[in-house]
């Protein structure tokens, strides 16, 4: 009979009784214990830094749902100086990485001429929460920085900023810039306006996606606060921005997080592991790896970033099937979407009051009166009452899928850099399954498709597909589409390498300016293509015959080019031109400016050649 707890004590403390077997015992059990210790000692601290956070912001701020979800399983990243997403393989950087806490434990720190941060990241790469970990381990440190935090994204961010005393010793961290409904409206202005308003400040920090400004050149330099006192050789007349991006996770770090995850099951960690190896997103975007239980029991098989958040919520219209009708939450949700993203302005932020959100949900006909949110949910709703989405990266989602139905509320509205992400890719999947044509694509949709233009040439078109493939795109043809507005090109002609072409910004194609002087069969237009890349063209060897779709891009409403309907910028020989789309084995598309249309033409026939990249 095994003794009880007292006797096993006793023989513990009495050497005397010490056998092999009680030693033995022992050991084990003090391993046993030490090994528990360990590892409830993560979510111990974790626990301590979420109720830190809590005191520390209230829900204000930051809700306790955010909170969480930015300190579980928190692993602290890695920088460059580098914009990874200008990488093919954006987590192949070649840049050198450096841990960021590191880095801002270094600016803050010494006295350095770059007192204005700048931290830029895709969305979901984890900003947010690096804001909230390096402030709360900044708070237990006995040497630590005054450190301030205002969100942009909410309403009176402004009045936060101005409470806080003793600016001059204060490191201010100014969240979300993208989220500000000011600097969505014009980021130029905004920016300057929180400069102004941060100019007292020790140090600031300012987060915000790489993409919420449309090009490179346009992320800011200078923040327009002058420099006080002599200035060293080199130094502007203005304090300019420090700009660092966060890596992707490793696979060191996808590793750590997935032991954090799934501390007690090696079985799980080990399929979380695997899918990670095959969506690679998982670790470019942090945040989706709170959501591995759900692919994990989806199966699904993953392609694209929107596939990934049709699970999420997929996933999330199951959990709440208790309270409310799939369908039902899935229309709101979406039509909420919508009317958060079109009113962000004038409500402050992209928040709704309950109130008004049963308001919305009597006029929609969705009923709300029993509905729960559970604390899975992806709407959170906040003390003073405020529903929001749990990451803006689900309206966006959600928003696009309107969007798609053809959503009146969308129309007009300015998409974001993740809403096209996600519009592009549903695009290329539809076209994948065979479906595009079944859209009633927008104006909105429309400039996205535009810059899809097919390519690949058909080896057989029918008159009935590309009738379809002109409606679909609003391209102009005197015969099947000749109340339409056309492309709103935007061309820019260029002389590269001794020679002439165009370039199209609202398809992102390159077309020769002239092209054959001569009409050719079609056998000698592929010569003369072969020819041009001999040549290197303009510099470039990868020219091609257009596809139909692209050759009718040109196409204006009107006669533009004396009796042609296309640009004056490009040259008046070419009035019809080959395409590499086949009618049939014997004749192939080709694209008249002279008439406005197009038609199948047999190959031996003569038209010019204008060829594109």
């Amino acid at each position: 009979m095994p003794p009880d707890s007292t006797t096993f004590l006793q023989l513990l403390l009495d050497p005397q009784h010490w056998t092999p077997a009680t030693i033995f015992t022992a050991i084990g059990a003090l391993a046993a214990v030490a090994a528990a210790w360990f590892a409830y000692l993560p979510i111990l601290q974790q626990r301590r830094t979420q109720r830190l956070l809590e005191k520390s912001f209230g829900s204000d701020l930051y809700s306790p749902e955010t909170i969480e979800r930015s300190t579980r399983y928190y692993i602290p990243p890695n920088c460059s100086s580098v914009d990874p997403a200008q990488e093919a393989e954006i987590r192949q950087v070649v840049a050198t990485k450096e841990k960021l806490f590191d880095v801002i434990n270094e600016h803050l720190a010494k006295e350095s001429p770059n007192r204005h941060l700048l931290l830029l990241a895709d969305s979901g790469m984890g900003k947010s929460s690096f804001v909230l970990n390096y402030y709360a381990r900044n708070q237990r440190l006995r040497q630590r920085q005054r450190l301030a935090v205002v969100p942009l994204g909410i309403p009176d961010a402004d009045e936060y900023i101005a409470k806080i005393d003793n600016k001059r010793d204060t490191v201010i961290f100014l969240d979300a810039f993208d989220e500000d409904t000011k600097a969505i409206k014009d980021h130029h202005a905004r920016l300057l306006e929180l400069m102004h308003a941060c100019r007292q400040f020790k140090r600031v920090l300012i987060t915000c996606r790489t993409q919420f400004f449309p090009r490179d050149e346009e992320i800011p330099r200078e923040t327009g606060i002058a420099r006080v006192g002599p200035r060293k050789a080199g130094e502007g007349a203005t304090y300019e921005f420090w700009k660092l991006y966060l890596s992707p996770l490793s696979d060191e770090q996808v590793q750590a997080y997935l032991r954090k995850r799934y501390r007690w099951s090696r079985r799980k960690r080990r399929q979380a592991n695997e899918l990670v190896k095959k969506i690679p997103l998982l670790s470019v975007r942090p945040m989706l790896l709170a959501y591995i239980p759900d692919l994990l029991e989806s199966g699904a098989k993953i392609e694209y970033a929107f596939q990934l958040y049709e699970v999420l919520v997929e996933k999330w219209l199951e959990r709440e099937s208790r309270w409310v009708k799939p369908e039902d939450l899935r229309q709101f949700s979406e039509r909420l979407a919508v009317d958060l993203y079109r009113n962000s302005e004038r409500r402050g932020a992209e928040r709704i009051l309950r109130a008004e959100l049963t308001e919305l949900a009597k006029a929609w006909n969705i009923p709300l009166d029993e509905w729960q949110l559970s604390g899975r949910s992806l709407l959170n709703r906040d003390a003073e009452g405020h529903y929001k989405f749990a990451h803006r990266s689900i309206l966006e989602y959600l928003f696009v899928k309107r969007l798609l139905n053809n959503d009146r509320g969308c129309h007009g509205l300015a998409l974001t850099d993740l809403m096209k992400t996600f519009l592009h890719e549903t695009l290329a999947h539809y076209r994948g399954l065979g479906q595009l044509f079944q859209l009633k694509p927008t104006p909105e949709i429309r400039e996205i498709l535009w810059k899809m233009l097919r390519s690949k040439p058909l080896p057989h078109l029918t008159a009935e597909e590309a009738k379809a493939m002109i409606k679909l795109y609003d391209f102009f043809d005197s015969s099947y589409n000749n109340s339409c507005k056309g492309v709103t090109h935007r061309y820019e002609t260029l002389d590269h390498k001794g020679e002439k072409i165009v370039l199209d910004h609202a398809t992102g194609l390159m077309w020769q300016q002239s092209g054959a002087s001569e009409y050719m069969s079609f056998e000698k237009a592929k010569k003369y293509q072969q020819s041009s890349n001999s040549k290197r063209f303009a510099g470039f060897d990868d020219w091609r015959l257009p596809t139909l779709e692209e050759a009718m891009s040109l196409m204006e409403r009107e006669k533009k080019n004396g009796d042609l309907y296309i640009d004056p910028v490009f040259d008046r020989t070419q009035r019809y031109i080959w395409t590499s789309d086949k009618f049939s084995e014997s004749s192939c598309w080709v694209a008249y400016f002279i008439f406005g249309n197009c038609l199948n033409q047999p190959v031996d026939d003569g038209y010019y050649v204008r060829l594109v990249r």
